[in-house]
């Protein structure tokens, strides 16, 4: 009887087209299977891009508790109270800690910080967990942070300011995986006062919002001439309401930097710009005004609002006999979705959306 067996190139070709749920259940059928997912940086990169051309990168919310621990809810599933939503995760080897932080995320790296003074590289999806390179940080507080990759040379970078707020000074550095090792920078960071502690990665750069209502970014790739620019708001984006709005930064569906606005405490909207052409300000477009079809009541305090490449999540402090929980919202362009509805009675550090993929940083 002949051989029915594909010709590898070919099994190749077609594991590529699977999502990554798919091929973590396929490590069990062989040794060659386990190796070609789970080993192969080759393999992980064109599953990745095949993923990525054809839009079916799987999306997830992680969030950090401060009990402590992870856990992650599926943003592509059509409510988050279903059962496969909610995922829990623990962590390999992880150190003693009482505080975990996620950092960011690219391209399916998730980046933690353990106590403000241990670095960790971690795919949630095949668990695969690396310590970075001690930064040589004094025992401080990290304050801004950010993750980012530069495509042409495959480097992962990871932002980090540490904060001692006794003496009123940041250092400043970050990490290349590319060069396996932690840069201290010269940056004159103190004329700045950030109002989001976050990065949002975009364009080979990192974003942050500034209480002088300014946008600052930093070029991740500018080896020479490290510095943060500026980059202005909407015209037509007010206030109004003073401290009782907040603003949050955030990446919209097609790559475009969009800025999203809403009331601090019982807020019944969520108003977003998109700016179309990036670093120019008169391309700022305000897009949507989603409203409320039940407005917070009030026993919810709400938040915060996490912007997304195709949906939006906030966050609620729900108030209950003297007791605080959180809860999530997924909001779409017309209203939320109060089916949606996620509670959790910890205390959440923050929140990262991660893409689910098979790629590391390589040794």
């Amino acid at each position: 009887m002949a051989d029915a067996t594909l010709p590898e190139d070919v099994m190749v070709l077609i594991l590529r087209l699977l999502p990554v749920k798919s091929l973590i259940r396929f490590t069990c059928v062989s040794k060659r299977f386990h190796s070609i997912i789970l080993s192969d940086p080759n393999f992980a990169k064109s599953q990745f891009r095949v993923a990525h051309d054809r839009k079916t990168l799987a999306q997830r919310l992680l969030y950090s508790s401060t009990v402590p621990k992870l856990e992650s809810l599926d943003l592509d599933s059509p409510s988050f109270k279903h059962p496969s939503s909610v995922r829990k995760h623990k962590l390999p080897s992880a150190p003693a800690h009482d505080d975990v932080l996620p950092l960011g995320s690219c391209n399916g790296i998730v980046f933690l910080a353990f106590d403000d003074k241990i670095i960790y590289s971690w795919n949630p999806s095949t668990g695969f967990f690396k310590k970075l390179p001690d930064p040589g940080f004094s025992p401080n507080k990290i304050s801004v942070y950010g993750v980012g990759q530069l495509p042409a040379t495959d480097d992962y970078r990871v932002f980090v300011v540490s904060t001692d707020y006794a003496d009123d000074k940041n250092e400043l550095a970050m990490f290349s995986s590319r060069a396996k090792a932690w840069k201290k920078l010269e940056v004159d960071f103190d004329e700045f006062c950030f109002c989001s502690n976050q990065g949002i990665h975009l364009n080979e750069a990192l974003h942050w919002l500034d209480t002088s209502k300014e946008i600052v970014a930093f070029d991740l790739g500018q080896e020479e001439k490290h510095k943060f620019r500026k980059m202005l708001l909407p015209r037509d984006f007010n206030d109004g309401g003073g401290d009782y709005y907040e603003n949050h930064l955030g990446v919209s569906a097609g790559g475009y930097l969009s800025l999203a606005r809403n009331l601090y405490v019982c807020g019944d909207s969520v108003d977003i710009w998109v700016m179309g052409e990036y670093g120019v300000r008169d391309s700022w477009t305000k897009r949507f005004n989603l409203k409320f079809s039940h407005p917070p009541r009030q026993d919810w305090n709400f938040n915060s609002v996490l912007v997304l490449e195709t949906t939006m999540v906030a966050e609620i402090y729900v108030h209950k006999r003297h007791e605080i929980g959180r809860g999530l919202v997924k909001i779409g362009k017309k209203e939320e979705d109060t089916r949606s509805m996620y509670k959790d009675e910890g205390d959440w550090l923050n929140m990262i959306q991660y893409q689910e993929s098979l790629l590391r940083i390589e040794d």
